[in-house]
């Protein structure tokens, strides 16, 4: 019987259009096929669930005189699988087995069918038997969740059950949800992995990239190679350009040619190269078919062998989209959509045009500095006029429709939206942000004040829970998570608290840290620290005080139409004997800026005096500190050369007020964005090591004591 991936491509075949296969927990072990003798004549048929239409299907392949046929397909029940599996429960032949199918009902429950093979038809038991119950239980196993502790020095992120229990302890800088196949990837200085579920490794943190997992493959970066690799971390394939998702068994990969600079090809999950490098660019193949863009100019649509489906002589072409793509003829004038022939469908008219999903297309005309968005069908016709500050395409026959909130400023102002449907209708008044797409039937919202879902009606759902605040929830598994004022949370369907991020740290037994907030409107965030245990209370008061003046946490009006975001955080980088160290960082963004801008400031207080220390109570008075510290840096970037982001013409020194920190082992001498590199360069920030300088240090002065614990 066929194995592996010639099952898979068999499988593919009589898959419908736009179908994807379910249930799919791990791609290798190829979840959502069985193969069996279903029938009682000796030979196994194939049996494949898959999801079509958000309805869930399984279908029965069979292998007459050697041609393959489909001989029947069950519509199922719910929105998805949960397994499908095969037994003798009905007939005395051994060979003969029945198919247990579990499907997914709801969110809380399952039911399952058993189908048997009698009379050259596929007939349901109707009949209570030992699988055939509804089983009001998890429809989704237990999984694991990341959380992020706030600890001296940073944060560290680890895993919580659905109980809120621990199961991994943090140990990682960061870690990233667990994926379908079981595996989350991790950083532990600067280095990527991956871990499974116990926490143990399977790739050890080696890499500074690792990817999503695709069709069981994922892209790693070492030194200046891309790698990809298996779910066991075994290499694949290697190049010294990019790789890109895997998709159709296949994925895009580029190397770096000196003479003819990028060239794209094409990798199967094996790393055999299907189609050498020889395009300009080059697309994921969506079922069956991508967009490369040809070397000599204009592009084609090829099929998986590198095939030529059609040339197609434009300016620019867009991704596969239903069949429609987006062109250009000439590149930075009008858009409109072709045909896979190449054949105008759509003339140029729009100054956007996004791909098109669910047979419609989002498009803009721009008028002035200002884009207007509508919807049109395949024909091109508009549903919806251009008028929209924004449109989305949620799913589920649903759209939001963006109005800016600012009428007088749509450029630079957010967006509210309302609900509509494909077809135009609008659902609802211009009263939410955030909108999430519709999964299930749900989408997540808020108003500005709350957090909450939305049914395809569009309204509240009272039954799931809402939290204070602005962001988003979805559902993970048996419970939901979310991103609440910056601050993640996760919750039971009934809405109580399982666990919630919260940056307040005890110090010893006299020192806290707490929390604070400040959140006049939607558009301005900030969490900022207030020092609970010093003595002395007006000095709390004063030191509390200017912290939260530090972290702008002032002056900004509840009813305040505002241009622009902003959201301040803070860590504790130091603590030893009564020194403390708080980095107050924070981040601005005007809309429809191209990026927002970070900032940063580090308070560095004595906790049993208040004194606030600025660099130069580091060094000994007339130490000329400034030169030295300077020369220091200089001779840092010089040593870097072609590696350094540092604009040399423009370093000019440090200022005697230099930004700065301090660890138990050296000063970080830190200047802002743009100041003296690019702005993706950061911060740029050079260490200097005690050692290097203590002949400038004031070892007798507080600062220095404090630091070195004496």
């Amino acid at each position: 019987m066929l194995r592996g991936m010639a099952l898979l491509e068999i499988a593919r075949f009589f898959l419908p259009k736009k179908a994807v296969f379910t249930p799919t927990r791990n791609y290798n072990d190829y979840s959502f096929m069985q193969t069996g003798d279903i029938d009682g004549d000796g030979a196994e048929e194939i049996i494949v669930g898959y999801l079509w239409r958000k309805q869930p299907f399984v279908m029965i392949l069979k292998n007459i005189k050697n041609r393959w046929y489909r001989i029947s397909t069950i519509k199922g029940i719910g929105y998805d699988i949960h397994s499908i599996n095969l037994a003798p429960t009905s007939s005395s032949k051994i060979s003969k087995k029945d198919i247990i199918i579990k499907w997914v009902k709801n969110q809380e429950g399952l039911e399952t069918n058993v189908f048997t093979w009698k009379l050259g038809k596929l007939y349901k038991l109707e009949e209570e038997t030992k699988y055939c119950r509804s089983e009001e239980m998890s429809a989704h196993p237990e999984s694991l969740h990341p959380i992020k502790i706030y600890r001296v020095g940073g944060v560290q992120w680890g895993y919580i059950n659905d109980k809120g229990e621990i199961v991994i302890p943090p140990q990682y800088d960061y870690g990233e949800p667990f994926q379908e196949n079981g595996l989350a990837v991790v950083n532990i200085n600067e280095l990527y992995g991956v871990i499974d579920s116990s926490g143990a490794y399977v790739i050890p943190p080696q890499y500074s990239y690792i990817g999503e997992f695709s069709e069981g493959r994922t892209q790693v970066r070492d030194g200046k190679e891309t790698k990809m690799i298996d779910e066991k971390g075994n290499v694949l394939f290697v190049t010294n350009g990019d790789i890109f998702p895997m998709n159709n068994n296949r994925a895009p990969f580029s190397i770096v040619d000196e003479e003819n600079g990028w060239k794209y090809g094409y990798i199967d999950r094996e790393g055999n190269v299907v189609i050498p490098p020889q395009y300009r660019y080059a697309r994921s193949f969506e079922e069956g078919k991508a967009v490369v863009e040809k070397m000599d100019g204009g592009y084609s649509i090829i099929d998986t062998e590198g095939n030529i489906i059609s040339d197609l002589n434009y300016a620019f072409v867009g991704g596969i989209g239903e069949g429609l793509l987006s062109f250009q003829e000439t590149l930075g004038e009008k858009y409109g959509y072709i045909d896979f022939s190449g054949n105008i469908i759509i003339p140029v008219q729009f100054d956007t045009a996004e791909e098109f999903q669910d047979g419609r297309a989002v498009v803009s005309i721009q008028q002035d500095s200002d884009f207007h968005y509508g919807l049109i069908d395949r024909n091109g016709k508009y549903i919806i006029s251009p008028q929209y500050n924004y449109i989305r395409i949620l799913g589920e026959n649903r759209i939001g429709l963006g109005l800016p909130v600012d009428e007088n400023n749509s450029v630079w102002s957010d967006s509210k939206y309302a609900i509509g449907d494909l077809d135009g209708n609008i659902l609802t008044d211009f009263i939410y942000y955030d909108l999430t797409d519709y999964n299930k039937g749900y989408a997540s919202a808020n108003d500005g004040l709350m957090t909450f879902f939305i049914n395809r009606e569009s309204k509240k759902v009272d039954s799931l829970p809402a939290v204070e605040g602005n962001g988003s929830l979805n559902f993970e598994g048996n419970i939901i998570g979310g991103s609440i004022d910056y601050r993640i949370i996760y919750l039971d369907r009934d809405g109580n608290v399982i666990w919630h991020e919260e940056n307040s740290l005890q110090l010893n037994d006299q020192y806290r840290v707490q929390e604070k907030k400040y959140a006049p409107n939607k558009y301005y965030l900030v969490y900022y620290p207030e020092i609970i245990g010093m003595k002395d209370e007006v000095t709390s008061i004063e030191v509390n005080e200017r912290l939260r003046k530090m972290s702008k946490a002032e002056g900004i009006n509840k009813d305040e139409i505002m241009d622009s975001t902003y959201y301040g955080d803070y860590i504790v980088t130091f603590f030893k004997n009564a020194l403390i160290g708080i980095e107050l960082n924070g981040y601005s963004y005007t809309f429809g800026a191209a990026h927002g801008m970070p900032s940063k400031v580090y308070a560095h207080i004595n906790l049993e005096t208040g004194d606030f220390y600025e660099l130069k109570d580091l060094f000994k008075k007339n130490s000329n500190y400034v030169e030295i510290l300077s020369e220091i840096i200089r001779e840092q970037i010089i040593k870097e050369g072609e590696d350094s982001y540092v604009w040399l013409d423009s370093y000019q020194g440090i200022r005697p007020n230099q930004s700065f920190y301090i660890t138990d082992t050296a000063l970080h001498i830190y200047f802002d964005p743009y100041e003296i590199a690019p702005y993706a360069a950061g911060f740029p920030t050079f260490e200097i090591p005690f050692e290097d300088i203590m002949n400038i240090i004031d070892t007798e002065g507080d600062f220095w004591r404090n630091i070195q614990n004496y």
